[in-house]
């Protein structure tokens, strides 16, 4: 593993490319805070509308805000605010948030325009297994794109869900080459990064009546605000699994189980919940 300083390593214009508002600072965090003046190097594209999340347990029964699209941006402005980041630096593309498969064309359009218009020389972009597929398909379009040659800069993917429960180890970057990842010591930063965390009320507090526990727990805050940050150094070269150095059949399998287990733990505790609260209510 090697262990940089950001300056170091994200020189030029930077773009941290979100799925969803909060990814940024979850993932990259402590690098943004550490990145050194001027800040307006740094763009943060916010690729869907933030109505996705929290998302209805039982949609059947659940219901969500037509507002919450707007809250999650100020959420966002509030956050970029705290670590820096001029709010002219800020881009929503407001697509569908869990829809991003189905928008692949205008994601591509909308992204390649600030591409062109910025010239960054780094992309910051989701890790090509987490497990959420508006984080796979912003992944996928932005490789595809740089694999025909569309731009040039140089990406870097980040981590979001890395914890895998299916996995022995419970972290997936545990079973990546170390040589293919960097290391950004966070150290200084943590309080602020904690802080920049905090903004996103809708995801660290129930938002709904209807949830059972805040999207982002405390533990899961605090796990992320204190340890370092990690990447994956994006080469042609070594696509898809190529990047793990064991267990890829179990990877695989994980990757699509995780996401579907966790959906299904979570309402098996919402229907349980309400099923007590309604015998003793």
């Amino acid at each position: 593993m090697i262990f940089v300083d950001p300056d170091e390593i994200f020189k030029g214009v930077v773009l941290i490319m979100a799925p969803h508002m909060d990814d940024e600072v979850l993932a990259c965090g402590g690098t943004i805070a550490q990145l050194q003046q001027p800040k307006e190097r740094l763009h943060i594209i916010y690729a869907t509308d933030g109505m996705g999340s929290p998302a209805p347990i039982l949609p059947w029964l659940d219901s969500i805000s037509p507002d919450l699209g707007v809250v999650r941006m100020r959420e966002a402005r509030d956050a970029m605010e705290y670590l820096g980041v001029p709010a002219t630096n800020i881009h929503f593309l407001a697509l569908p948030d869990g829809r991003l498969k189905n928008y692949k064309r205008a994601l591509r359009d909308l992204l390649g325009e600030l591409i062109e218009q910025l010239k960054p020389a780094h992309i910051l972009i989701p890790f090509r297994y987490d497990c959420h597929t508006d984080h796979l398909a912003l992944n996928r379009v932005i490789t595809t794109a740089h694999r025909q040659g569309l731009f040039q800069a140089e990406l870097t993917e980040y981590f979001v869900y890395y914890r895998w429960r299916l996995l022995p180890e419970g972290d997936i970057r545990k079973y990546i080459y170390p040589q293919y990842l960097i290391e950004v010591k966070t150290e200084g930063v943590s309080a602020q990064k904690r802080a920049a965390l905090d903004c996103f009320k809708s995801q660290t507090m129930k938002f709904y009546s209807w949830q059972t526990r805040p999207n982002l727990s405390s533990l899961l805050l605090d796990e992320v605000a204190r340890t370092p940050e990690l990447f994956l150094r994006y080469h042609p070269s070594v696509p898809g699994p190529a990047i793990f150095s064991r267990s890829i059949p179990w990877i695989r399998v994980a990757h699509r189980l995780e996401p579907l287990m966790k959906r299904k733990k979570d309402q098996a505790i919402a229907l349980w919940q309400r099923g007590v609260g309604r015998r003793y209510g």
